[in-house]
């Protein structure tokens, strides 16, 4: 096991490793250059595996490929920070990285030290003492041994690769048939900051790795900055020039350029349309991608059923912007969000219905005017493929004033076209389906920018985590568990894409509109792109379970069977076979699955009836309201030492109890006196009240654990997942935590009647 190995490394590796690593560090024993064995070495380079001791010469030699390894200069008795312009490399470009044969010198009239910082900032006589001499030979020539040079060249650029930021001299290829400077700098692997007078630029290695990092990762481009100069001058990260904003503008564009390829618009001048530069499911039916020319023909039409997710997320909310004016989109609805210009003329266009709510405990409703002035979007709506998990491309929206109808209808308005050609059926899942189908129809009929789904026949669901907080005849009615076809789905699919989709949410609620979307588009199409790699592994895994709970579940269906009269059977599948085909017009006819839960006596109603019994007996003792008020405080008791543990597990009377405090004190009840001595002493009257009020009890106990279930679902959804602020998050746990006090009270309160009923015979 790795405990093992843990165990292993500490009682005999981890010396010997350390010595290793140590050896690493000192200078070869010959102290010769291992490259040529004849010169003494002067340079380590740190990114050469194995090691690398060479000298000024061949470490030129070897790294004129390798122009962004590290290195370090051996001054006799350490090594100290160098960089590779120091022994000579340099960069040209247009050659494949052999000098061009007609380079002039680009500007002869400008001296080599040119005077400026990095920063372009112009620097005074006295600043310039401690300037770099002239790149060469030797390692003494470093004056900037713990931080980056300070003092910009002539030719010099900022080049910033993965293994930290370099400056190196860069030679344009100046051929009558030459290229811009730019292209010049693309055709080396290098991604200008800037079109014309280039002076920094980022190699397609690092763009890549910050692109991964932040999409696997979710780094943000902050941190990788950071981490670069980090890595560039360990010692004076301060002293590495500023580029966090130019590769930040950089990576908008390499992610761009690379949607791009990848969806297959490098030689093309038409623009993408909808949706068209991002994946989509690849197991999901698609008449023209994945069907069989045949497929209409088969009679299971579940099998081509599109079933559909859909679900808010407040946790992506984004900040107004101070110059929104100033704004650049590289994308418009080519991605998952919906096209700016047709989202505006479907908020403008929409209309609202006022309806009251007829389900209780989803406050979507609401949240719907929900608003933070501070706020330019309060969260984001999203469709996605309910079985696979797969983000529906142009079927993203943007939330103005928390989930209202109208934006969640744009969703569903594009989702129920991307795709959607010759396809019959489709399930679809939304938390508050109940209340949202009730007025789609009108709502899309008075809205001309929303297209209707009348092509498909839409069944309606509530995913399975939501549906249980919901009124009772919402869960036949809306549960997958009882269509028909749509298998073992949840139908909550989006709250575990939500969960990974947050950890970029600090990220993307500072961004700019534009940067934002491109954010989310390439991370959801990053999400996409991992189900679809691993779509095969997932379905065959799927599949052999399925296998499994499909014996199961049809031995259970046989043994029920087999206990049931053949008769009521046969009447039980008419009426099952009568209320599916009717549900999606008349959903009431899924009534019949409903249990029948007859609400039992409460303690309040049973005392009531005693007291009827002993007025019509003229029985003024008030039995029933002392066993009454028993009962009353030995709950009390409970409440006391419920959150200790220190509630006594046998409720007869003990030794221990006479003589302790009163709360652990026995109450003089019918069961604790127990049923041998009531009978001798003639109380059998007492024993059944006590018996009659302890059912009362039990059903009030129970369905209030029934009622704590359900709230505990209720605060998870509207408390502690669409908390924004650590402080509501808190509030939100210690309400969930007051409910499940009431459990566990409920339900050693329960205990303790059923041990007094058993007494009691």
């Amino acid at each position: 096991s790795q405990n093992d190995y843990l165990r292993e490394f500490v009682d005999n590796k981890r010396g010997l490793y350390l010595h290793k690593i140590m050896e690493q560090e000192a200078p070869p024993v010959d102290m010769l250059c291992s490259a040529c064995q004849v010169v003494e070495f002067s340079w380590k380079c740190l990114d050469c595996q194995g090691g690398c001791f060479c000298c000024t010469s061949c470490i030129c030699q070897l790294h004129q490929r390798s122009p962004f390894h590290r290195i370090k200069s051996w001054d006799g008795s350490s090594f100290e920070g160098a960089w590779l312009y120091q022994v000579g490399v340099e960069i040209h470009l247009g050659h494949q990285g052999a000098p061009c044969p007609t380079t002039i010198d680009e500007d002869p009239e400008m001296p080599e030290d040119i005077g400026k910082s990095w920063s372009s900032t112009p620097l005074g006589d006295d600043d310039l003492e401690g300037a770099q001499q002239d790149p060469g030979a030797h390692p003494s020539d470093a004056s900037h041994k713990s931080g980056f040079p300070r003092y910009q060249k002539r030719n010099y650029k900022l080049l910033v690769d993965s293994t930290g930021v370099h400056m190196l001299k860069v030679h344009l290829c100046y051929c009558l048939k030459a290229e811009p400077p730019d292209l010049q700098y693309m055709s080396a692997g290098l991604f200008p900051a800037s079109f014309d007078q280039v002076e920094t630029a980022f190699t397609f290695r690092v763009l890549d790795d910050l692109r991964m990092d932040n999409l696997e990762c979710k780094t943000p481009v902050l941190n990788f900055w950071h981490r670069l100069r980090r890595m560039t001058a360990p010692l004076d990260p301060e002293s590495v020039p500023n580029r966090y904003r130019e590769l930040m503008r950089t990576l908008r564009e390499w992610r761009n350029l690379q949607l791009r390829k990848r969806a297959g618009f490098s030689y093309t001048d038409k623009e993408p349309g909808p949706g068209e530069l991002v994946e989509f499911c690849s197991a999901c039916p698609q008449d023209g991608f994945n069907l069989r020319p045949t497929w209409e023909t088969d009679p299971d039409e579940y099998k081509y059923s599109r079933d559909i997710c859909l679900d808010g997320n407040f946790s992506a909310d984004q900040t107004r912007m101070k110059r929104p004016q100033d704004d650049v989109h590289l994308t418009n609805g080519d991605g998952f969000m919906v096209t700016e210009s047709l989202y505006r003329d479907h908020v403008k266009a929409a209309i609202e219905i006022k309806q009251a709510r007829t389900c209780h405990r989803y406050d979507a409703m609401e949240k719907s005017n929900m608003s933070k002035s501070h706020l330019l979007y309060t969260g984001i709506g999203a469709a996605a493929c309910a079985r696979h998990g797969c983000f529906v491309p142009h079927a993203v929206v943007n939330f103005s004033l928390g989930e209202k109808f109208m934006d969640m209808d744009i969703a569903v308005s594009e989702a129920s076209q991307y795709r959607m050609k010759n396809i019959k059926q489709s399930i679809w899942y939304y938390d508050i389906m109940c209340q949202y189908w009730i007025h789609l129809e009108e709502r899309f009929e008075a809205n001309p920018h929303l297209k209707s789904p009348g092509h498909l026949k839409i069944l309606r669901a509530i995913g399975l985590f939501h549906v249980h907080g919901h009124q009772d005849d919402c869960f036949a009615k809306f549960a997958p568990s009882y269509i028909p076809g749509a298998g073992l789905v949840d139908g909550e699919i989006l709250e575990t894409l939500w969960s990974v989709l947050n950890h970029i949410s600090g990220s993307t609620r500072a961004q700019s509109t534009s940067f934002r979307r491109e954010t989310l588009d390439d991370h959801m199409n990053d999400s996409n792109w991992k189900k679809l790699i691993s779509q095969v592994r997932r379905l065959i895994a799927k599949w052999t379970k399925t296998k499994t709970l499909e014996t199961e579940a049809q031995e259970a269906l046989d043994a029920i069977t087999s206990t049931a009269p053949p008769e009521s059977v046969a009447q039980w599948a008419k009426d099952e076979h009568h209320a599916q085909s009717d549900r999606w017009d008349d959903p009431d006819v899924m009534e019949i699955f409903d249990i029948k839960v007859n609400k039992g006596v409460t303690k309040a109603q049973m005392q009531v009836r005693l007291l009827e019994e002993e007025n019509e007996h003229r029985d003024v003792s008030g039995q029933s309201t002392v066993i009454a008020e028993g009962l009353k405080l030995e709950e009390d008791q409970v409440l006391d030492f419920s959150g200790t543990g220190s509630d006594d597990e046998d409720d007869g009377p003990s030794p221990a109890d006479s003589s302790g405090v009163v709360e652990r004190l026995s109450i003089y009840l019918p069961s604790a006196i127990g049923m041998t001595a009531c009978t001798l002493n003639g109380h059998i009257r007492a024993t059944v009240m006590e018996r009659r009020l302890r059912l009362g009890q039990q059903n009030d106990v129970l369905q209030n654990i029934r009622v704590a279930i359900s709230r505990k679902a209720c605060i998870f959804r509207e408390g502690i997942r669409a908390a924004k602020s650590k402080k509501k998050k808190t509030r939100s746990w210690d309400h969930l935590h007051a409910v499940e006090l009431s459990v566990r009270h409920n339900a050693r309160v329960y205990d303790r009647a059923r041990c007094a009923m058993l007494r009691l015979n």
